[in-house]
């Protein structure tokens, strides 16, 4: 623990319910713990209560914040004013545009910045000003940490840590109230897809739909169910639409954003997904067939855990580009094999629980908060 409470500013675009958000809030217990005082800072969104219960002070800024116009003066004082005044000692920044104006902001108050690259998605010359701008960078994956190093990124890996008490399986009780409130019978067969229905993810959601509508005949009682929100939310919507209208009853069901999506990994037969997600389920005790950004990976087993994480469960890297075909294969082959879906959901929750937990995890920041805040330089920023 450091020897005086250390005020943490976290910085996002939003508190919409996507996996930086939920990387951010799954901390704050272990943060605290370690002598931590967490602020936020940017947009409001869904997931506020959350974060306010989770004991973070909440300062919202303008939900349309971005880089223009090019005066972002007025802006940057706010923020200014915010860390002087709460005496804030680390300055955290996980996206743009928010990041930028923030670390400007702090540099203007002699506070250090930390920068954590959570995809490669980020604008390229943004990233790299922002590293720029920061005392450490780090990287969610390995993967992660290589591609922003060919940007002469240079960071450290500190992977997404998972809590194993708050994604834990749920009792036969519990899934089976959901199931009655989703209409499911006790012998449904359900894939669950979750992710932010947006970008390359929203188009895996899409493909996933009809691997889905493919099997349909060959696998009795099949659901699918689509947790998640985003700017393809409609445009995944109508395609179920079309898609069940095959259908005497509903194939997919669209659940739409849940602060608390256990119950629906509980509940499900097999979980398709990637990054944050793959590592949540996986702690459930859930199979997961991963598919990310970047493309298919297929199964999770012992025999590839290695393998998964180097490729960050299909959203970094990958086999090779997803398809249609790969995921109804692969959906069909694991879901033949009850035995082996039940062996890896076991496991996968007893390699999630020694490889990426949350207390290590926290540990690991907090010696980089210590790093920055006593003003040696940690492990990042630009080469």
């Amino acid at each position: 623990m450091l020897e005086s409470p250390a005020r943490i500013l976290m910085v996002m675009d939003s508190l919409d319910m996507g996996g930086t958000e939920t990387h951010v809030l799954s901390l704050s217990k272990v943060l605290r713990e370690l002598g931590g005082e967490l602020y936020y800072l940017g947009a409001d969104g869904p997931f506020r209560e959350a974060f306010v219960n989770a004991g973070f002070q909440v300062h919202l800024t303008d939900s349309q914040l971005n880089l223009l116009p090019a005066d972002h003066s007025p802006t940057i004082k706010r923020f200014g004013d915010l860390i002087r005044q709460a005496n804030i000692d680390v300055v955290h920044v996980h996206q743009t545009p928010s990041g930028l104006l923030a670390a400007a902001a702090a540099k203007q108050q002699g506070v250090p910045v930390v920068f954590t690259l959570h995809g490669t998605y980020y604008p390229r010359a943004e990233a790299i000003k922002l590293a720029q701008m920061s005392d450490a960078a780090i990287s969610v994956s390995k993967p992660v940490q290589r591609f922003w190093q060919k940007a002469q990124i240079v960071s450290q890996v500190i992977p997404n840590g998972i809590d194993p008490a708050s994604f834990a399986p749920v009792s036969a009780e519990e899934a089976a109230k959901i199931k009655g409130e989703l209409q499911l019978t006790d012998d449904a067969t359900i894939i669950t897809y979750v992710s932010r229905l947006a970008w390359g993810k929203a188009t895996v959601c899409d493909m996933v739909m009809r691997a889905v509508k493919s099997i349909a005949a060959d696998i009795s009682h099949l659901h699918l169910l689509i947790v998640g929100a985003g700017a393809e939310f409609k445009r995944i919507q109508s395609i179920a639409q079309s898609i069940n209208r095959s259908f005497e009853k509903p194939l997919i069901q669209l659940i739409g954003e849940q602060a608390d999506v256990r119950p629906f990994y509980g509940l499900s037969t097999i979980i398709v997904g990637t990054g944050r997600v793959a590592l949540e389920a996986m702690a459930c005790g859930k199979p997961v067939l991963a598919v990310g950004n970047h493309g298919f990976f297929g199964l999770v087993t012992p025999d590839n855990y290695t393998l998964a994480w180097e490729q960050y469960f299909g959203d970094h890297d990958s086999r090779q580009k997803t398809s249609i075909k790969l995921l109804a294969d692969g959906l069909r082959e694991a879901l033949a094999e009850p035995v082996l879906l039940a062996d890896a959901g076991a496991r996968g929750r007893e390699w999630i629980s020694q490889t990426f937990p949350i207390q290590r995890i926290g540990q690991e920041l907090m010696d980089v908060y210590r790093l920055v805040m006593t003003g040696q330089q940690g492990k990042g920023g630009r080469a």
